[in-house]
C-alpha cells in the first residue's frame, strides 16, 4: 500500500512539474548611471553597432540626456549631453551608421548626426506623423526583418523601418498568460486595443530568441514573459530579483540580450541577464 501511495505521489509531482511553466532568474550584470538632470523616466537603451557602447536615455523632453556606456558601464559621453529630440524608442541602424528614434505623440522618427567619437551632435527628421499606436509608444527593432515593433493593447504591430508603413502581415497578438501547457479557453476573446493589467503599457521587447521573440514585463508578479511570434503564446518567464524597480509605461528596455530596468530614485539603467 505504501508503494501504491509512493508512486502516486511520484506521479502527481512529475505531471505537476511537466505542466508548470518554464521560470528563470535572472540576475543584475550592469548599471548604467545617468547624468544628474531633469526627467524622472527612463526611454530606451540601445547599442552602438560600430563601438558597442549602450546608449541609454531620458524619456519626456529634447533637453534631457543622453549618454552612453562601456561594457561595464562606465560612462564614456559628456556629462552634459542631451537627446536633442523628445524621443521614445531609439534603434542603431547599421546602414546608415547612426541612430534613429521614434518621438512622443506624432512627431515621427528621428536620424541622428554622430561625429567619429560616437557623440551625438545634430539630429534630423526622417519620417512624419504618429507612425506607432500611442503617443508614448517604445520602438524596438528588428535588424534582421528590418522591422520596428510596437506594443498595441496585447497586440504586436509592426512598422516597416524604411518607409513607416505599418506591416500587418506581421502583427501578432499576444495571449498574455496562455501557454501551450495551459492554453486559452476555446471562447477566448483579444481587445487588441485595450491596455492589459499588470503589463507595461508602452513597451514591447524584442529579443530575436526563437519561439520567445517578444517580451512584455509583468509589473505584478515582477517577471518578464517571453512570447512566441508563431501562436502568440508564453514560452518563458524571467524571474527579476526582488528589489528590481519595475513600471506599468516607459522604463523597461532590452540590448544587447540584457533585460534593462530603469531606477528613477538611483538614476540608473539597471541590467539583467
Amino acid at each position: 500500500m505504501k508503494f501504491v501511495l509512493s508512486s502516486l505521489v511520484f506521479i502527481f509531482i512529475v505531471l505537476h512539474n511537466s505542466n508548470a511553466q518554464s521560470v528563470r532568474q535572472l540576475r543584475k550584470t550592469i548599471e548604467l548611471k545617468m547624468p544628474k538632470g531633469p526627467g524622472n523616466n527612463g526611454g530606451t537603451v540601445a547599442q552602438n553597432g560600430k563601438n558597442r557602447y549602450f546608449y541609454a536615455t531620458i524619456a519626456g523632453n529634447k533637453t534631457y540626456s543622453l549618454a552612453y556606456f562601456n561594457a561595464v558601464g562606465e560612462m564614456m559621453s559628456p556629462p552634459d549631453l542631451a537627446i536633442l529630440a523628445d524621443v521614445r524608442g531609439l534603434w542603431y541602424n547599421p546602414a546608415l551608421k547612426t541612430f534613429q528614434g521614434n518621438l512622443f505623440g506624432d512627431g515621427g522618427w528621428v536620424t541622428y548626426v554622430l561625429d567619429d567619437a560616437g557623440i551625438v551632435y545634430d539630429v534630423k527628421p526622417f519620417l512624419k506623423g504618429q507612425l506607432q499606436p500611442h503617443p508614448n509608444s517604445v520602438a524596438q527593432f528588428s535588424l534582421r526583418e528590418n522591422i520596428v515593433y510596437f506594443l498595441k493593447g496585447s497586440t504586436v504591430v509592426a512598422y516597416n523601418a524604411a518607409t513607416g508603413v505599418q506591416d500587418t502581415s506581421k502583427t501578432v497578438v499576444l495571449k498574455t498568460g496562455f501557454s501551450k501547457k495551459t492554453p486559452p479557453p476555446a471562447d477566448y476573446k483579444v481587445d487588441s486595443n485595450t491596455v492589459i493589467s499588470n503589463y507595461n503599457s508602452t513597451t514591447v521587447l524584442f529579443t530575436g530568441i526563437s519561439n520567445a521573440e517578444f517580451g512584455l514585463l509583468n509589473v505584478k508578479t515582477k517577471e518578464i514573459e517571453l512570447y512566441s511570434r508563431n501562436d502568440g503564446l508564453l514560452s518563458q518567464k524571467l524571474k527579476l530579483p526582488a528589489d528590481a524597480i519595475v513600471s506599468d509605461k516607459l522604463n523597461f528596455s532590452f540590448s544587447n540580450n540584457t533585460y534593462f530596468l530603469f531606477d528613477a530614485r538611483n538614476r540608473s539603467w539597471v541590467g539583467y541577464r
